[in-house]
Formats: structure tokens, C-alpha cells, sequence
């Protein structure tokens, strides 16, 4: 799991804004807005005098081709940026096969800059990085000023490893957005590059959002908030725990600062905390990972144990292991199986590379050499 950017809506004048109400009540509501849309009163049903056949005639004004010449295109954009929201808030899977779905039934014709960002979502959920930095281009074409776009190509080229585009991405956030973000990427780029700078960039980070104060914009706040907790990670700050729960307070569906916090407690063997932060989201594979450890540490677990290795299983059996993390730490942590941990955790640094990445493949490598090392 990465962190990304949440998705907003904006009104542009270039592109298709869906306001969030409309997301909610889209596909009650489009029929009503749209001015191609006439009164729905039904086919006209004429009767032959044999009774032996009914024949249906459908009016023009009454055609469905009329109802839904302007509407389609614009539902299909509204319920894949939904379905892409509730993926951030749950990271459930379904949902980008939903996103999926909706962006394939938009013809050509109907691209937007919209269309072509919440696909670059979909393919950065699906770590298919690459061609999400492709569909990202052309919003750069279409919508040279897109906030969200740039925010994605820096968000994207950050957890590849690939530093140099990510600085070019964050400068470009220059004017765009809230220049707490520019601080967040600068410092978060200064700490990768050279650990040795880590409290000095921990501290110039924490000095830009003293600055912006409380009333700074809330999704900037959050997202200065999660870099200097990383940044304190990083640095091996005693208060990087309090971080993430800063952050998990401004956003309580954060599941990414919520299983970052876990892990810091998992690591300090506040299992009862770990248990805590995890209950209620045993759907997301790497909660549930990391509640599984931690109820096994306290003498239970075996039955979450086994759904997630059912679960596992299955996702093998399709070949679409997603978080790759998170069964990494499961066959480390839960199925004893060093071995197997770091061929996935390898696999899993081939396309993520933030802090987590590292902690564990680390700790899987050391698992190996023990083994290696042992009479």
C-alpha cells in the first residue's frame, strides 16, 4: 500500500468538475440535469384489429438515443471517480475493477482531462506506474495547471525510487497548490537522498507548517503532517508514532497512516494498540496482517490466520497479489517462511521503495542470512 493523494473535485472551465453531492446522487440526478433529457412518458403502443401482434412505437423526442447522448460519458466519469475514492478509503480491490469497468464503457471520443487522471489513478493503484505516468502526460497537454496530476507524477515517481523526476514534480507544484506541499516534497526528497539530513529536514518541515498554522488548507496540513512522520521515521524520532496519530486524527479513513501507526506499535509490542487501530478493517490486507501478528503474540489469531491465508491462496491462484508488502510480512512475521518473505519482498522493492519497503525487505534479508548462518 502507497500513499497517494486523495482526488478531489475542482471547478474547471477545461475539464468535467463533478461536485461530491453529484457523485453521491449521480445516477439519480444526471437525468434531471442534463438538457438533452425530455419528459420520460413511455412508448406509444399501437393495437392491430387481429389482436395477434402488438407493435411498439417509439417517438423521437422520446428516443433513448436522445435521453442518453449527453448523459452516459459523464455518469461513467462520476462513478469511476467514486469507485476510485472508496479504493483510497478501503483498499478494496473491487473497487478498481468498478473504476475499471466505468472508464472502459467512455468512448474515445469523450476523453478528458478527467478521464485520463482517474485513470492514471487506477493504473497507480494498480502499480502499473508507467502507464499511469503516460495518461499523466496528457493531462499535462490538456490541463497544464492540474494540481492533482502533478501531485500524482511526484507521489509516483517518490515511491519508484525515481528522485530526480521527483524533484522536477515538485517544483512544478509551484503555484498550483498550498506551498506546504512544495515544503513536504523538498524536505521529503532531502531525507532520501542523504539520511544524515534527516533531523534538519525533520526540522525545516515542522518550521513550514508552524508557519502555515492551523488555518493552512486541512488537505495540505494532512499531507505536510504524514511526510514529517515518515521524516521522524526516518530519523528515528521517538515521536513518530504521535505523528501518524495526528495524522489518523485529521483523517480518520486514512488506512495509510492507520497501518503505519500499527506497525510502530507492532514494533514497540503494543499488541493491545496494534489490535485497536486494526479490528475494524480486517478487510485490507495489510491491518489484517498486522492484527494477525499481533493477536498470535496474545495466544489467538488462528482464525483470522487462516482467512488470510485462504486469501492469499486465492490471490495467487488469479495472480493478482496487490499488496505485495503485506504477504511479504505474512510469511515472514506469520508462516515463518524467511525464504519465500524475501523473494516477495524483492519483488514488492522492484516497485515500491518508501520506508516500509525497506524496513521489511531488511528484516527478510537478516531472516535469510540467519538461516544461512545457523549449523
Amino acid at each position: 500500500m502507497a500513499r497517494v493523494i486523495s482526488l478531489r473535485v475542482v471547478k474547471r472551465a477545461r475539464a468535467i468538475a463533478i461536485p461530491l453531492w453529484m457523485l453521491i446522487l449521480g445516477p439519480i440526478l444526471w437525468l434531471g440535469l442534463t438538457s438533452k433529457v425530455h419528459a420520460l412518458t413511455g412508448p406509444e403502443v399501437a393495437h392491430p384489429d387481429n389482436d395477434e401482434q402488438i407493435i411498439f412505437i417509439i417517438s423521437n423526442q422520446n428516443s433513448a438515443k436522445d435521453v442518453l447522448v449527453s448523459a452516459v460519458p459523464e455518469q461513467h466519469l462520476s462513478r469511476a471517480k467514486q469507485a476510485l475514492l472508496d479504493f483510497q478509503r478501503s483498499a478494496n480491490p473491487r473497487y478498481l475493477g468498478d473504476a475499471q469497468r466505468e472508464l472502459a464503457a467512455i468512448s474515445a471520443a469523450d476523453y478528458t482531462a478527467d478521464f485520463y487522471l482517474y485513470r492514471a489513478s487506477l493504473k497507480q493503484s494498480l502499480h502499473q506506474f508507467a502507464q499511469a505516468s503516460a495518461d499523466l502526460d496528457v493531462v499535462a497537454e490538456l490541463d497544464p495547471g492540474n494540481f492533482q496530476a502533478q501531485m500524482m507524477r511526484f507521489t509516483i515517481a517518490f515511491v519508484s525510487g525515481n528522485y530526480a523526476v521527483a524533484e522536477l514534480a515538485c517544483e512544478g507544484l509551484q503555484g498550483l497548490g498550498s506551498k506546504l506541499y512544495v515544503a513536504s516534497c523538498r524536505q521529503h526528497l532531502r531525507v532520501v537522498q542523504n539520511e544524515n539530513e534527516a533531523e534538519l529536514a525533520y526540522l525545516a518541515l515542522q518550521a513550514a507548517m508552524a508557519k502555515a498554522g492551523a488555518l493552512a488548507d486541512r488537505q495540505a496540513l494532512i499531507w505536510a503532517a504524514g511526510s514529517l512522520a515518515d521524516i521522524a521515521e526516518r530519523a528515528r524520532r521517538a515521536d513518530a508514532a504521535q505523528l501518524w496519530q495526528l495524522v489518523l486524527s485529521m483523517n480518520a479513513n486514512d488506512v495509510y497512516a492507520r497501518a503505519r501507526l500499527a506497525a510502530l506499535k507492532l514494533a514497540a509490542n503494543d499488541n493491545a494498540a496494534v489490535i485497536g487501530l486494526t479490528a475494524d478493517y480486517l478487510g485490507i490486507d495489510s491491518l489484517a496482517v498486522l492484527n494477525a501478528i499481533a493477536a498470535r503474540r496474545q495466544g489467538g489469531g488462528e482464525a483470522l490466520i487462516r482467512s488470510l491465508r485462504e486469501r492469499f491462496d486465492e490471490a495467487l491462484w488469479r495472480g493478482e497479489v496487490l499488496h505485495k508488502r503485506a504477504y511479504a510480512q505474512y510469511l515472514l512475521d506469520i508462516e515463518g517462511a524467511p525464504e519465500e518473505a524475501i523473494l516477495w519482498a524483492e519483488k514488492n522493492w522492484q516497485e515500491q521503495r518508501e520506508w516500509p519497503d525497506a524496513q521489511l525487505l531488511a528484516r527478510a534479508q537478516r531472516a535469510v542470512a540467519e538461516i544461512g548462518a545457523s549449523p
